[in-house]
């Protein structure tokens, strides 16, 4: 008999012990996009600075959104609006996510040309029919069925601002942006999908484009917020703290980008690096934050980066 409770301690132990490693670690949903990638790095190297465990869940957003809400995801930096709203929208009116504030307010999508391109008088989609000869009634787009080229085939089909008889050349993104530099080392116009944060920003001398009335669905300004699930708070309050603090710049988080998508470095290293030059900025996404043994954070992270 006693035995035999010892066999169901012990597995109950087994069982527990898991669950317990599981609830003491915050675990980051991760879509496969460079600069969330970066992101979650950062935000994992300073949280495991400060004491605790972090996990990062490599799935889609789809299923992040509902790890929110299941129990199998703890964070989300990439709750990018309004692109996510259709799987943003029905948590929020339900109140079943932790929205826990805007970490990078200066992310958006548009056609964009070269900078030479922009001062020659085209700085809006209105402008690119009066010189579709020069660009060959040509839009360079990124790969069949992205967003941004069914909104694009929109605006063609639909023939705003005069594009109806313009074509779309579809490539994956390397390919176009190989493409488009093609273009501009020949000194030639070209008229290309354009966002950021991307590395595109760094490698290319390039403006953004502004809308007219039916190009909403491409051209548009996005907001990306920190979600958490509804118990995360409670679990990990100087965490949660500190992801209420954060606020990344679109200069910074395009840098993470242009050095882990266009330099091909590894995601720790450019965390690692990037942490340990700007040790003043993190201090201001640490105030008021302690490590897990009371501690003030920064000094954690200090310790760990100096």
């Amino acid at each position: 008999m006693r035995k035999s409770l010892l066999y169901i301690v012990l597995l109950a132990c087994c069982v527990v012990l898991p669950l317990q490693a599981q609830a003491d670690t915050v675990r980051f949903g991760v879509p496969p996009w460079p600069g969330v990638t970066v992101k979650t790095e950062v935000l994992a190297q300073i949280i495991e600075a400060m004491g605790y465990d972090t996990e990062q869940l490599e799935v889609g957003p789809a299923i992040v959104y509902n790890g929110l809400t299941t129990g199998d995801v703890d964070v989300y930096v990439a709750s990018w609006i309004p692109l996510q709203n259709e799987m943003f929208r029905p948590l929020k009116e339900k109140n079943a996510v932790d929205i826990v504030g805007v970490n990078l307010d200066e992310a958006g999508v548009s056609l964009a040309v070269p900078t030479y391109v922009w001062e020659a008088g085209v700085r809006s989609i209105a402008d690119l029919d009066k010189y579709a000869d020069k660009f060959d009634h040509t839009i360079y787009s990124i790969e069949v069925g992205s967003g941004m080229q069914v909104s694009t085939e929109q605006i063609v089909k639909n023939d705003v601002a005069g594009l109806g008889d313009w074509k779309m050349l579809c490539s994956p993104v390397p390919a176009m942006i190989r493409a488009v530099q093609d273009k501009v080392r020949a000194g030639e116009w070209v008229v290309f999908h354009g966002w950021q944060p991307h590395w595109m920003i760094y490698q290319m001398d390039m403006k953004f484009l502004e809308g007219v009335p039916g190009t909403e669905g491409l051209v548009n300004k996005s907001t990306v917020y920190t979600l958490a699930s509804l118990d995360f708070r409670d679990r990990f309050p100087q965490v949660h703290k500190f992801l209420a603090n954060l606020y990344i710049k679109g200069a910074t988080q395009s840098e993470w980008i242009n050095e882990y998508g266009f330099k091909k470095r590894k995601p720790a290293d450019v965390a690692r690096d990037w942490i340990g030059a700007n040790l003043d900025t993190v201090e201001t996404w640490l105030k008021g934050v302690n490590a897990a043994d009371g501690t003030p954070g920064i000094d954690a992270v200090r310790a760990a980066f100096s």
